[in-house]
């Protein structure tokens, strides 16, 4: 068997050396993924036997000045870890890009020292025109799982590499950047595909909690997936508009898998559903049943709503009534016309203020 894979390679590096020098390559050869990275590779001038190309680090590189890259590390950090756990070793890297292939995050062996992992740092940008095809670079190019393999790369010298990568995606279905394990052993690529998927639909689904100005709902067929990364999740904004929606939510009502959503509101979303269950959706309690159509229902699960300043420092902020009226007595009436304006729907007044339910009970029997 180890025989069998050792000419595989030798003939594979054969073929992409002829490629480098522009002959043609049969399609059976490399997945076509991987062939489409050649060719970007070829045209930037690399060359295999070259030598990969590393830009100095600047100091302070590892701060990350852009916040969304500071919050796309902070949002694959748990999932990396576990990730780690069980499938980190000496000779492997467990890594996060952003779209531009800048390294974000990242976990290795601390006593390891692997000269072709090396390179791999937060703070430093990997790309095609400086190291050839790998798969971070072929995830963020083709929005989808990618594994490469020894001679799959373009570089000689990364041909004792193993390289599986999973996109991320943003609030629009955007490639936001790639979930990476590197390492010059072998392991299952079906297993870590399966375990990696779950982690960026995880990671992705942090990414949504952390829209702070929106509702929250979670959404599924079975609702034994609510809480889980197969949530599907939607952002809906205070008029009702739906303004994100993860990959999961997506399948499930059959929106465009990418790109900003159409114009669409939470009761058109749910127009199949009775009145009474649309007047539940934004509100707090159990996981319910609501119908879409005749043939189909989702389970949906009322998770947050705007995340608003504390309410303390909001209520505060308010106007002064009465020149001799306590902040008490203040907060109490803000709290009394909220709920008023509101024709005395608490839970409507306690999403406008920013405050639960119960806070809003103790403020007007105060």
């Amino acid at each position: 068997m180890a025989a069998m894979v050792l000419e595989q390679q030798q003939v594979l590096a054969a073929a992409r050396q002829r490629f480098a020098e522009g002959g043609a390559l049969m399609d059976s050869v490399v997945s076509p993924p991987v062939l489409r990275s050649w060719e970007r590779s070829r045209q930037a001038g690399v060359q295999p036997r070259q030598a990969p190309y590393y830009a100095p680090l600047a100091a302070g590189a590892t701060r990350l000045d852009d916040p969304a890259d500071r919050r796309l590390a902070r949002c694959v950090r748990e999932d990396m870890d576990h990730l780690w756990a069980a499938f980190g070793g000496r000779q492997w890297t467990l890594f996060c890009v952003n779209a531009d292939g800048l390294v974000v995050a990242q976990r290795e062996h601390g006593l390891a020292d692997v000269p072709v992992l090396r390179p791999i740092q937060i703070g430093r940008r990997l790309r095609e025109i400086d190291i050839g095809t790998t798969a971070p670079a072929c995830s963020l190019a083709e929005d989808a799982p990618a594994l490469v393999r020894g001679n799959e790369h373009y570089l000689d010298r990364f041909a004792t590499v193993f390289c599986l990568s999973v996109p991320l995606h943003g609030l629009d279905g955007e490639v936001l950047g790639a979930l990476d394990i590197t390492g010059t052993g072998e392991r299952d690529a079906e297993l870590l595909h399966g375990y990696f998927r779950q982690a960026a639909l995880s990671a992705e689904n942090r990414l949504m909690q952390d829209h702070r100005p929106c509702h929250l709902l979670a959404v599924q067929h079975d609702a034994r997936w609510l809480h889980s990364p197969l949530q599907g999740l939607l952002a809906i904004e205070e008029d009702g508009r739906v303004r994100a929606a993860n990959r999961v939510a997506r399948r499930l009502f059959g929106l465009p898998r990418r790109g900003p959503l159409p114009i669409l509101t939470l009761h058109g979303l749910f127009a199949g559903a009775s009145a009474h269950q649309r007047r539940r959706l934004l509100q707090t309690g159990p996981a319910h049943r609501v119908r879409l159509d005749e043939d189909t229902a989702v389970h949906v699960q009322y998770l947050r709503g705007p995340l608003a300043p504390h309410a303390s420092r909001k209520l505060a902020a308010q106007p002064v009534n009465a020149a001799n009226a306590s902040l008490r007595a203040q907060n109490t009436q803000h709290v009394r016309d909220a709920v008023a304006a509101h024709q005395g729907n608490v839970s409507a007044a306690a999403r406008q203020l920013g405050i639960s339910r119960t806070t809003l009970y103790k403020l007007i029997r105060a």
